[in-house]
């Protein structure tokens, strides 16, 4: 999705050449976007944004990006926010090794949308089961901010705002509950039957070709095994994840940093002692 030039308050970027990605090192949407960028060889510039500051919040990047959400592309001035719209886009303008074949474009877009459809359930059991509450919570007044914020997507107000807030504010309240990881994570088990059967005989999900399907669900594939989705009860889909999870241009994005890789095995011992694993709240 490209914004328009009055929706970009931080009017800086207008002047920037080159790919130029504003990301965060465990956002998984950012992963999918730097596994691209670096799949398709595109030369790209980095702009970290720290999520767990709370940067995302700051008026300088609700400037860029309203909704406050990484990844944010801008290409030679251009402005363009949503990990798939971006991914579409590049595809586009860098057509080496396409990852949206033309025969099966109307296809794959409605697979993106199923795959970002559940976007809050991703995020749910991140934060249940890889991030501690104290350090995924943001910050109530940067929170308020952004809800105060008037920022506009293509010269709109944006629809998507209300639902962001309602999540981190509830966040904040109550972190997830039994109830949210048990709707989610049904909706995962139905997700990798379905992929179970399709990888049956086939390479991949859209037939023997990697497409940007693959890509896609393989961030979140590695999320959710972290979490505790028991993917080694999916044959076929275990046997596809393991031969991406080889590349290292997969691995090398999609890994988390250290400290992160100590709070998961906390967080897994907490959760098993206290009977609330994934597993025990949802029979995969």
């Amino acid at each position: 999705m490209k914004l328009d030039k009055l929706d970009i308050k931080t009017t800086e970027v207008l002047d920037w050449n080159g790919v130029n990605l504003f990301h965060f090192q465990g956002s998984a949407c950012s992963q999918k976007l730097r596994i691209f960028l670096n799949y398709k060889n595109i030369d790209w510039i980095s702009h970290e944004i720290n999520l767990i500051k709370g940067e995302q919040f700051s008026k300088w990047y609700l400037g860029i990006n309203p909704r406050g959400l990484v990844p944010t592309l801008v290409h030679n001035g251009d402005v363009h926010i949503e990990s798939n719209d971006i991914m579409t886009y590049l595809d586009q303008e860098f057509p080496n090794t396409k990852l949206f074949p033309p025969n099966l474009i109307d296809e794959i877009q409605k697979d993106l949308e199923f795959e970002d459809s559940l976007h809050f359930d991703l995020r749910r059991l991140t934060f249940r089961y890889l991030v501690p509450h104290i350090l995924g919570k943001k910050d109530l007044k940067k929170i308020n901010f952004k809800e105060s914020h008037e920022g506009t997507i293509q010269g709109e107000d944006d629809a998507h705002k209300e639902k962001e807030i309602s999540f981190w504010k509830n966040h904040y309240d109550h972190g997830i509950t039994d109830n949210e990881i048990i709707e989610s994570g049904n909706k995962f088990k139905d997700v990798y039957t379905k992929f179970d059967n399709i990888l049956e005989n086939q390479n991949y999900l859209k037939g023997d070709d990697f497409t940007i399907v693959d890509l896609a669900w393989y961030v979140s594939t590695k999320r959710l095994y972290a979490a505790g989705v028991p993917i080694d009860k999916y044959k076929n889909v275990k046997k596809w994840f393991d031969e991406l999870d080889k590349d290292s241009i997969f691995k090398k994005e999609a890994n988390p940093i250290f400290p992160l890789k100590i709070t998961r095995i906390l967080l897994k011992i907490y959760n098993k002692f206290k009977g609330k694993y994934l597993t025990d709240l949802v029979d995969f």
